[in-house]
C-alpha cells in the first residue's frame, strides 16, 4: 500500500509538503479545449462572416414572411383597381380593411365613415377623387395639403388596397348621423369582382 501511494508522490517538497500527483480530468480537458474551438467559430460566423443574418435583418425577414402569408392572395393581383375590385366582393378581405381603417381614419371619418373631421365616406360626394384610382391615391400621398395625411410610410401596399376597398364599399350606406354631403358626385365604382366571379 505504502508502495502505491509513494508512485503517486511527485518530487517536490515544500517546507515538509509533500506533492501529490492527482491530474486534471480528461473531460475537463476537453471542455477547456471545447470553450475555446467553439468561440473561434463563435466569432467567425457571427462577425466575419455573411452567414448569420444580423437582428434587424432578421426582423425584416421575419416581417416579410408574415406579409406575404397574410396577403399571399392579394398580392398575386398586379392591377391595383382588381384588387381593390377583389376585396369589395369578399367579405373576409373587407372584415380586414374594416380592420385597418377602425385603427387609422376613425379619428377624421368617425368610426362608420359618417364623417367627424374628414368628410362623410358614404354618400355619393368626393372632395378629391373621381374614382378609385384616385382614392388610392389619396389614401397613399394625402390631399388638400395634408389635411388628409398621407400613408404611405404607415401602411404597405396591401393595406391601403383594404383600406380603399372598404372605404369604397361604404359608398351609398348613408350612415345615419352622417356630415351633409361635400364635394361633387363621381360616377359610380366599378363592381366588385366576388369569388365566383375567379372561379372560386
Amino acid at each position: 500500500m505504502a508502495d502505491h501511494y509513494s508512485d503517486e508522490l511527485l518530487d517536490h517538497n515544500y517546507d515538509g509538503i509533500q506533492e501529490y500527483d492527482n491530474p486534471t480530468p480528461g473531460w475537463w480537458h476537453l471542455i477547456f479545449w471545447g470553450t475555446i474551438v467553439w468561440s473561434v467559430v463563435y466569432a467567425v460566423i457571427l462577425h466575419m462572416t455573411p452567414m448569420v443574418p444580423d437582428r434587424i435583418t432578421r426582423l425584416n425577414n421575419t416581417e416579410d414572411a408574415a406579409i406575404q402569408k397574410q396577403f399571399a392572395a392579394l398580392m398575386q393581383i398586379d392591377d391595383p383597381i382588381t384588387k381593390v375590385q377583389t376585396i369589395m366582393g369578399d367579405q373576409n378581405w373587407l372584415d380586414q380593411g374594416a380592420s385597418v381603417f377602425q385603427g387609422t381614419c376613425t379619428l377624421c371619418h368617425n368610426q362608420n365613415g359618417e364623417g367627424l373631421i374628414g368628410p362623410n365616406l358614404t354618400d355619393n360626394h368626393y372632395k378629391n377623387l373621381t374614382d378609385l384610382e384616385g382614392m388610392l391615391d389619396v389614401v397613399t400621398n394625402g390631399a388638400a395639403n395634408g389635411a388628409m395625411p398621407a400613408n404611405v410610410n404607415t401602411l404597405n401596399e396591401n393595406e391601403i388596397a383594404l383600406v380603399v376597398g372598404y372605404v369604397a364599399s361604404l359608398r351609398g350606406t348613408f350612415v345615419e348621423g352622417g356630415l351633409p354631403a361635400d364635394g361633387e358626385e363621381i360616377p359610380p365604382f366599378p363592381e366588385p369582382i366576388t369569388p365566383d366571379d375567379q372561379g372560386g
